[in-house]
């Protein structure tokens, strides 16, 4: 089973602050730190930039807080009784930041164990053991979905949020000079980060995002070929059956045909 000594959701400090166990504690401690921190690795200071979380092992040396006026993070102690460590099976990294791109969702289960540990339920350590499982597997399925190089890199959650962006609207007039600015970046690193980072360029993205937004909307609703061309972005419905039809082999109408569900 594994056992959450204590935990804090969305713990709130403004004013400076800082922490420092010189011998750690004898259980599992993970943070999810939502604004910039500061961490000390190997005897040096590192900024760290929001949406980071770090493992720290059993009684190992930590020293992380903040120069600035806010910070906020979840917290977690816990640790397992009587089976191996789920942390060692699934190989989490420990005493290193990384940086996630949905950190937000691992932040509503640090919620609801909150919630569990002052409650008065009689379920409660089971309640609290199957979250800690869920938590940690989502933790490491996010983990594991970071290209190699960049889990650490700070600039990671910048690009991601970017690319969710993108997803959510792809109708937008989407430009590589405003994307570069978004995430503070001159035009020639941005690109050639995003195609490192996805393998793929930042305009296939938007491309490859209208498309699959087009393609949900053709198979659930009678929107018009022309009215669709522009609610997914494009300035021409003949750009858009052009590209369509490059992508997918088929025109949008063919495509409605083959794939739209016939109601009876």
């Amino acid at each position: 089973m594994i056992k959450v000594t204590n935990c804090g959701h969305d713990s709130k400090h403004k004013t400076k602050f800082h922490i420092i166990r010189k011998t750690g504690v004898p259980n599992y401690i993970l943070l999810l730190v939502k604004t910039e921190a500061f961490l000390e690795l190997n005897g040096s200071i590192e900024i760290t930039n929001p949406n980071m979380a770090i493992l720290f092992d059993r009684n190992t040396y930590m020293h992380y807080g903040s120069h600035k006026d806010y910070y906020n993070d979840d917290w977690i102690h816990f640790d397992f009784t009587d089976e191996p460590s789920l942390v060692e099976t699934l190989r989490l990294p420990l005493n290193q930041p990384v940086y996630l791109p949905q950190i937000n969702y691992l932040s509503n289960f640090v919620r609801m164990l909150v919630q569990e540990n002052h409650g008065g339920s009689p379920h409660r350590e089971a309640l609290q053991d199957s979250l800690m499982r869920i938590l940690l597997y989502s933790l490491d399925t996010q983990i594991a979905a970071l290209p190699a190089s960049m889990g650490n890199n700070k600039y990671y959650h910048l690009m991601n949020r970017l690319r969710l962006d993108i997803h959510n609207t792809p109708h937008r007039k989407w430009t590589v000079e405003e994307m570069a600015a978004s995430v503070h970046m001159s035009t020639s690193y941005f690109q050639h980060l995003y195609k490192d980072l996805y393998h793929i360029s930042c305009m296939q993205e938007v491309i490859m995002a209208r498309i699959e937004r087009a393609k949900f909307y053709l198979t659930t609703t009678d929107m018009s070929i022309k009215a669709l061309s522009d609610f997914c972005g494009y300035e021409s419905d003949l750009h858009f059956i052009r590209q369509f039809k490059k992508k997918e082999g088929l025109t949008p109408t063919e495509y409605r045909q083959l794939y739209k569900p016939v109601l009876d």
